[in-house]
């Protein structure tokens, strides 16, 4: 149900059809208690798992090479993301990043060892973000490689004055929930190789710093302390905290002048000042995949429902022994996720996955690109305003018009997202077709079973044999928020059947020629043997119902790349809800760049698959 139901009413709905159809098996549910539906509802354990809201983070770099590695590494953590370099953009335009209302975050990053024109912006940014703290103390600052060695600089920070309250603001700080991330270690930091627990740094609002409780007196009554005879002058005695910071570029002086303003205040009255250091944007295996561990866990909720599937996938392959691929799109963002078994036994499991908020079925604010990706997968006529108001229109009632017309806009807009998501992970296509692969997300579970397969089809255009399923009832999310690995296996290997709805088998040759015939396949094991003959650009079905595996013997007229090169191929297949499917278009995907070649080609293959349409 949409997540505006309240789910204590949810629960206790669904408690009480059970009582109506089987009141014996809610009397075995309940064991002693009372098979009350209300009371059930409210004492039972439960997992839960929430997504995200969006949040948006600066990247801030030296050069424009080191701000592309770091704004992808922050985008595949699934930041909205603004950036710039110094050597791009001026002062002004950066400061305007940083202490933007709607930024929670700054990234700050070098090389481990910074050189030439990086080295040389380094310290005039970290003047800039130390100066943009001191307007907004609860900004969160990640100092990435090389710029974390000028931690000190924040720890520096001069004092805003007495009467001044460090608190959190509520639009743009950290959740409480969020207090705890793992950062590795730097080697620019001096520590040690292995991650450590960094607890944010938070006190009471106008509670004194250790070493101003230490300061004591002096602090609390300065004119009381006789002034040196050397500081007679402000120019003959520097204060101590300004020698100490960094010195603001020029055309940022109105930071400095600022810096004495109040910050909000949050409802419990805390700070939330946060300084973290994080590995450079080269660091882990894919490169960057350290850097991108950080910023998820500083972004994410601990129950994230994105990460939740994530982490539901690697068990998964662990527990099917498969290779197993997901793609989840979602109102704030999407997900694409790859486990799979290595090593003898297959007892252990390699998994990576990115996050994108730009993969949301309705972007909150579209850009020009999201409007043509749109335009891309449409089916219907419409102009760019037209889809504009629709994609906004759904983001605002994202369960609104699941059918008739309102479900082809929503096929469109979920592979217009799909599409970005694969763009942005374009590493994933160098690894062969998975075993295994899941469609997620609130948006696929509202379509027909077989226009989500077409989209698999459409869009994961890599030769092989893949099974296509489904996470209908939405459960990957949650069981991943089981953090016993061992627990979240043994329930998944329980529940595996019954969570993923089996859409069918996806046979996907690559290089077929064009002709009159491609060849033929011959499938045994579904009763009598049947003979169906294959037609290059084509996109064939083979009605096989869920459950039935069948042994498929395919000769090809030509050379093709199958699970290997060659015309002769015998391979098990199993069916599913929309059957076996047979596509025989072009690696890649090959349509008209004119929209109504392209609209009538896309039309033709979706009611291949979804006669209902005009019904």
């Amino acid at each position: 149900m949409p997540a505006s139901v309240d789910v204590e009413w949810m629960l206790a709905g669904l408690l009480s059809r059970i009582q109506l159809t089987d009141p014996g098996l809610l009397a075995d549910l309940a064991g002693d208690e009372r098979p009350i539906a209300a009371t059930l509802a409210a004492t039972w354990p439960r997992l839960e798992a929430r997504t995200t809201p969006q949040r948006r983070i600066a990247v801030l770099a030296g050069s424009r090479r080191q701000r592309r590695r770091l704004e992808e590494a922050a985008l595949r953590a699934g930041w909205l993301v603004v950036s710039g370099s110094a050597d791009e953009n001026d002062p002004v335009a950066l400061g305007r990043l940083v202490l933007s209302t709607r930024t929670a975050a700054v990234l700050l990053g070098a090389d481990r060892s910074p050189a030439g024109d990086e080295r040389r912006h380094l310290p005039d940014l970290v003047a800039l973000v130390v100066a943009a703290r001191r307007l907004r103390p609860e900004l969160t600052v990640i100092l990435a490689g090389g710029a974390a060695a000028y931690e000190s600089a924040f720890a520096e920070t001069p004092d805003m004055g007495p009467g001044l309250e460090l608190a959190a603001s509520p639009a743009s700080s950290v959740p409480a929930a969020e207090s705890e991330v793992t950062v590795p270690a730097t080697a620019a930091s001096g520590r040690a190789e292995a991650p450590a627990e960094m607890p944010a740094q938070t006190k009471a609002a106008g509670e004194p710093e250790p070493e101003d409780k230490a300061a004591g007196q002096s602090k609390a009554a300065p004119e009381a302390q006789p002034a040196p005879e050397a500081a007679a002058t402000p120019e003959a005695q520097p204060a101590p905290e300004a020698a100490a910071t960094p010195e603001i570029p020029a055309g940022l002086a109105f930071l400095a002048v600022r810096g004495s303003a109040a910050p909000t205040s949050d409802a419990e009255g805390g700070a939330s000042a946060h300084v973290l250091l994080a590995p450079d944007a080269e660091a882990g295996q894919p490169a960057g995949a350290s850097l991108q561990q950080v910023l998820e866990g500083l972004r994410a909720l601990p129950n994230d429902s994105r990460l939740g599937v994530a982490r539901s996938t690697a068990s998964l392959a662990y527990v099917l022994d498969r290779t197993v691929e997901v793609v989840e799109i979602g109102l704030q963002g999407g997900l694409r996720a790859r486990s799979e078994p290595i090593g003898q036994g297959h007892f252990a499991v390699v998994s990576s996955h990115a996050c994108l908020a730009d993969a949301s079925f309705s972007p909150a604010d579209p850009s020009d690109e999201v409007i043509d990706s749109v335009f891309a997968w449409s089916t219907a006529v419409l102009d760019r305003h037209r889809l504009t108001d629709r994609l906004h229109d759904l983001r605002l009632v994202p369960w609104g018009e699941a059918d008739g017309d309102g479900a082809v806009f929503r096929l469109a807009a979920a592979k217009a997202a799909f599409s970005r998501l694969i763009e942005a992970t374009t590493e994933l296509a160098a690894h062969p077709v998975p075993d295994l692969m899941v469609a997620a997300g609130g948006i696929f579970a509202s379509l027909p079973p077989s226009v989500v397969a077409l989209a698999m089809a459409d869009l994961v255009r890599r030769p092989g044999i893949s099974q296509l399923v489904c996470d209908q009832a939405r459960l990957l999310g949650p069981l991943g928020a089981i953090e016993d690995e061992a627990e979240r296996r043994q329930l998944l290997a329980n529940l595996a059947d019954d969570i993923l709805m089996p859409l069918g088998c996806l046979i996907l040759p690559a290089g077929v020629k064009p002709g009159r015939t491609a060849g033929s396949l011959r499938l045994t094991g579904i009763g009598a043997t049947a003979e169906i003959e294959l037609h290059p650009g084509a996109l064939q079905v083979v009605d096989m119902p869920p459950g039935r595996v069948a042994r498929a013997d395919i000769d090809f007229r030509d050379n093709v790349r199958l699970v290997a090169r060659g015309r002769h191929f015998s391979v098990d297949v199993s069916g599913g809800l929309c059957g076996l499917l047979l596509d025989l278009r072009d690696i890649p995907l090959r349509i008209s760049d004119r929209a109504e070649s392209r609209r009538a080609a896309l039309d033709a293959w979706q009611r291949g698959m979804w006669p209902e349409i005009d019904q």
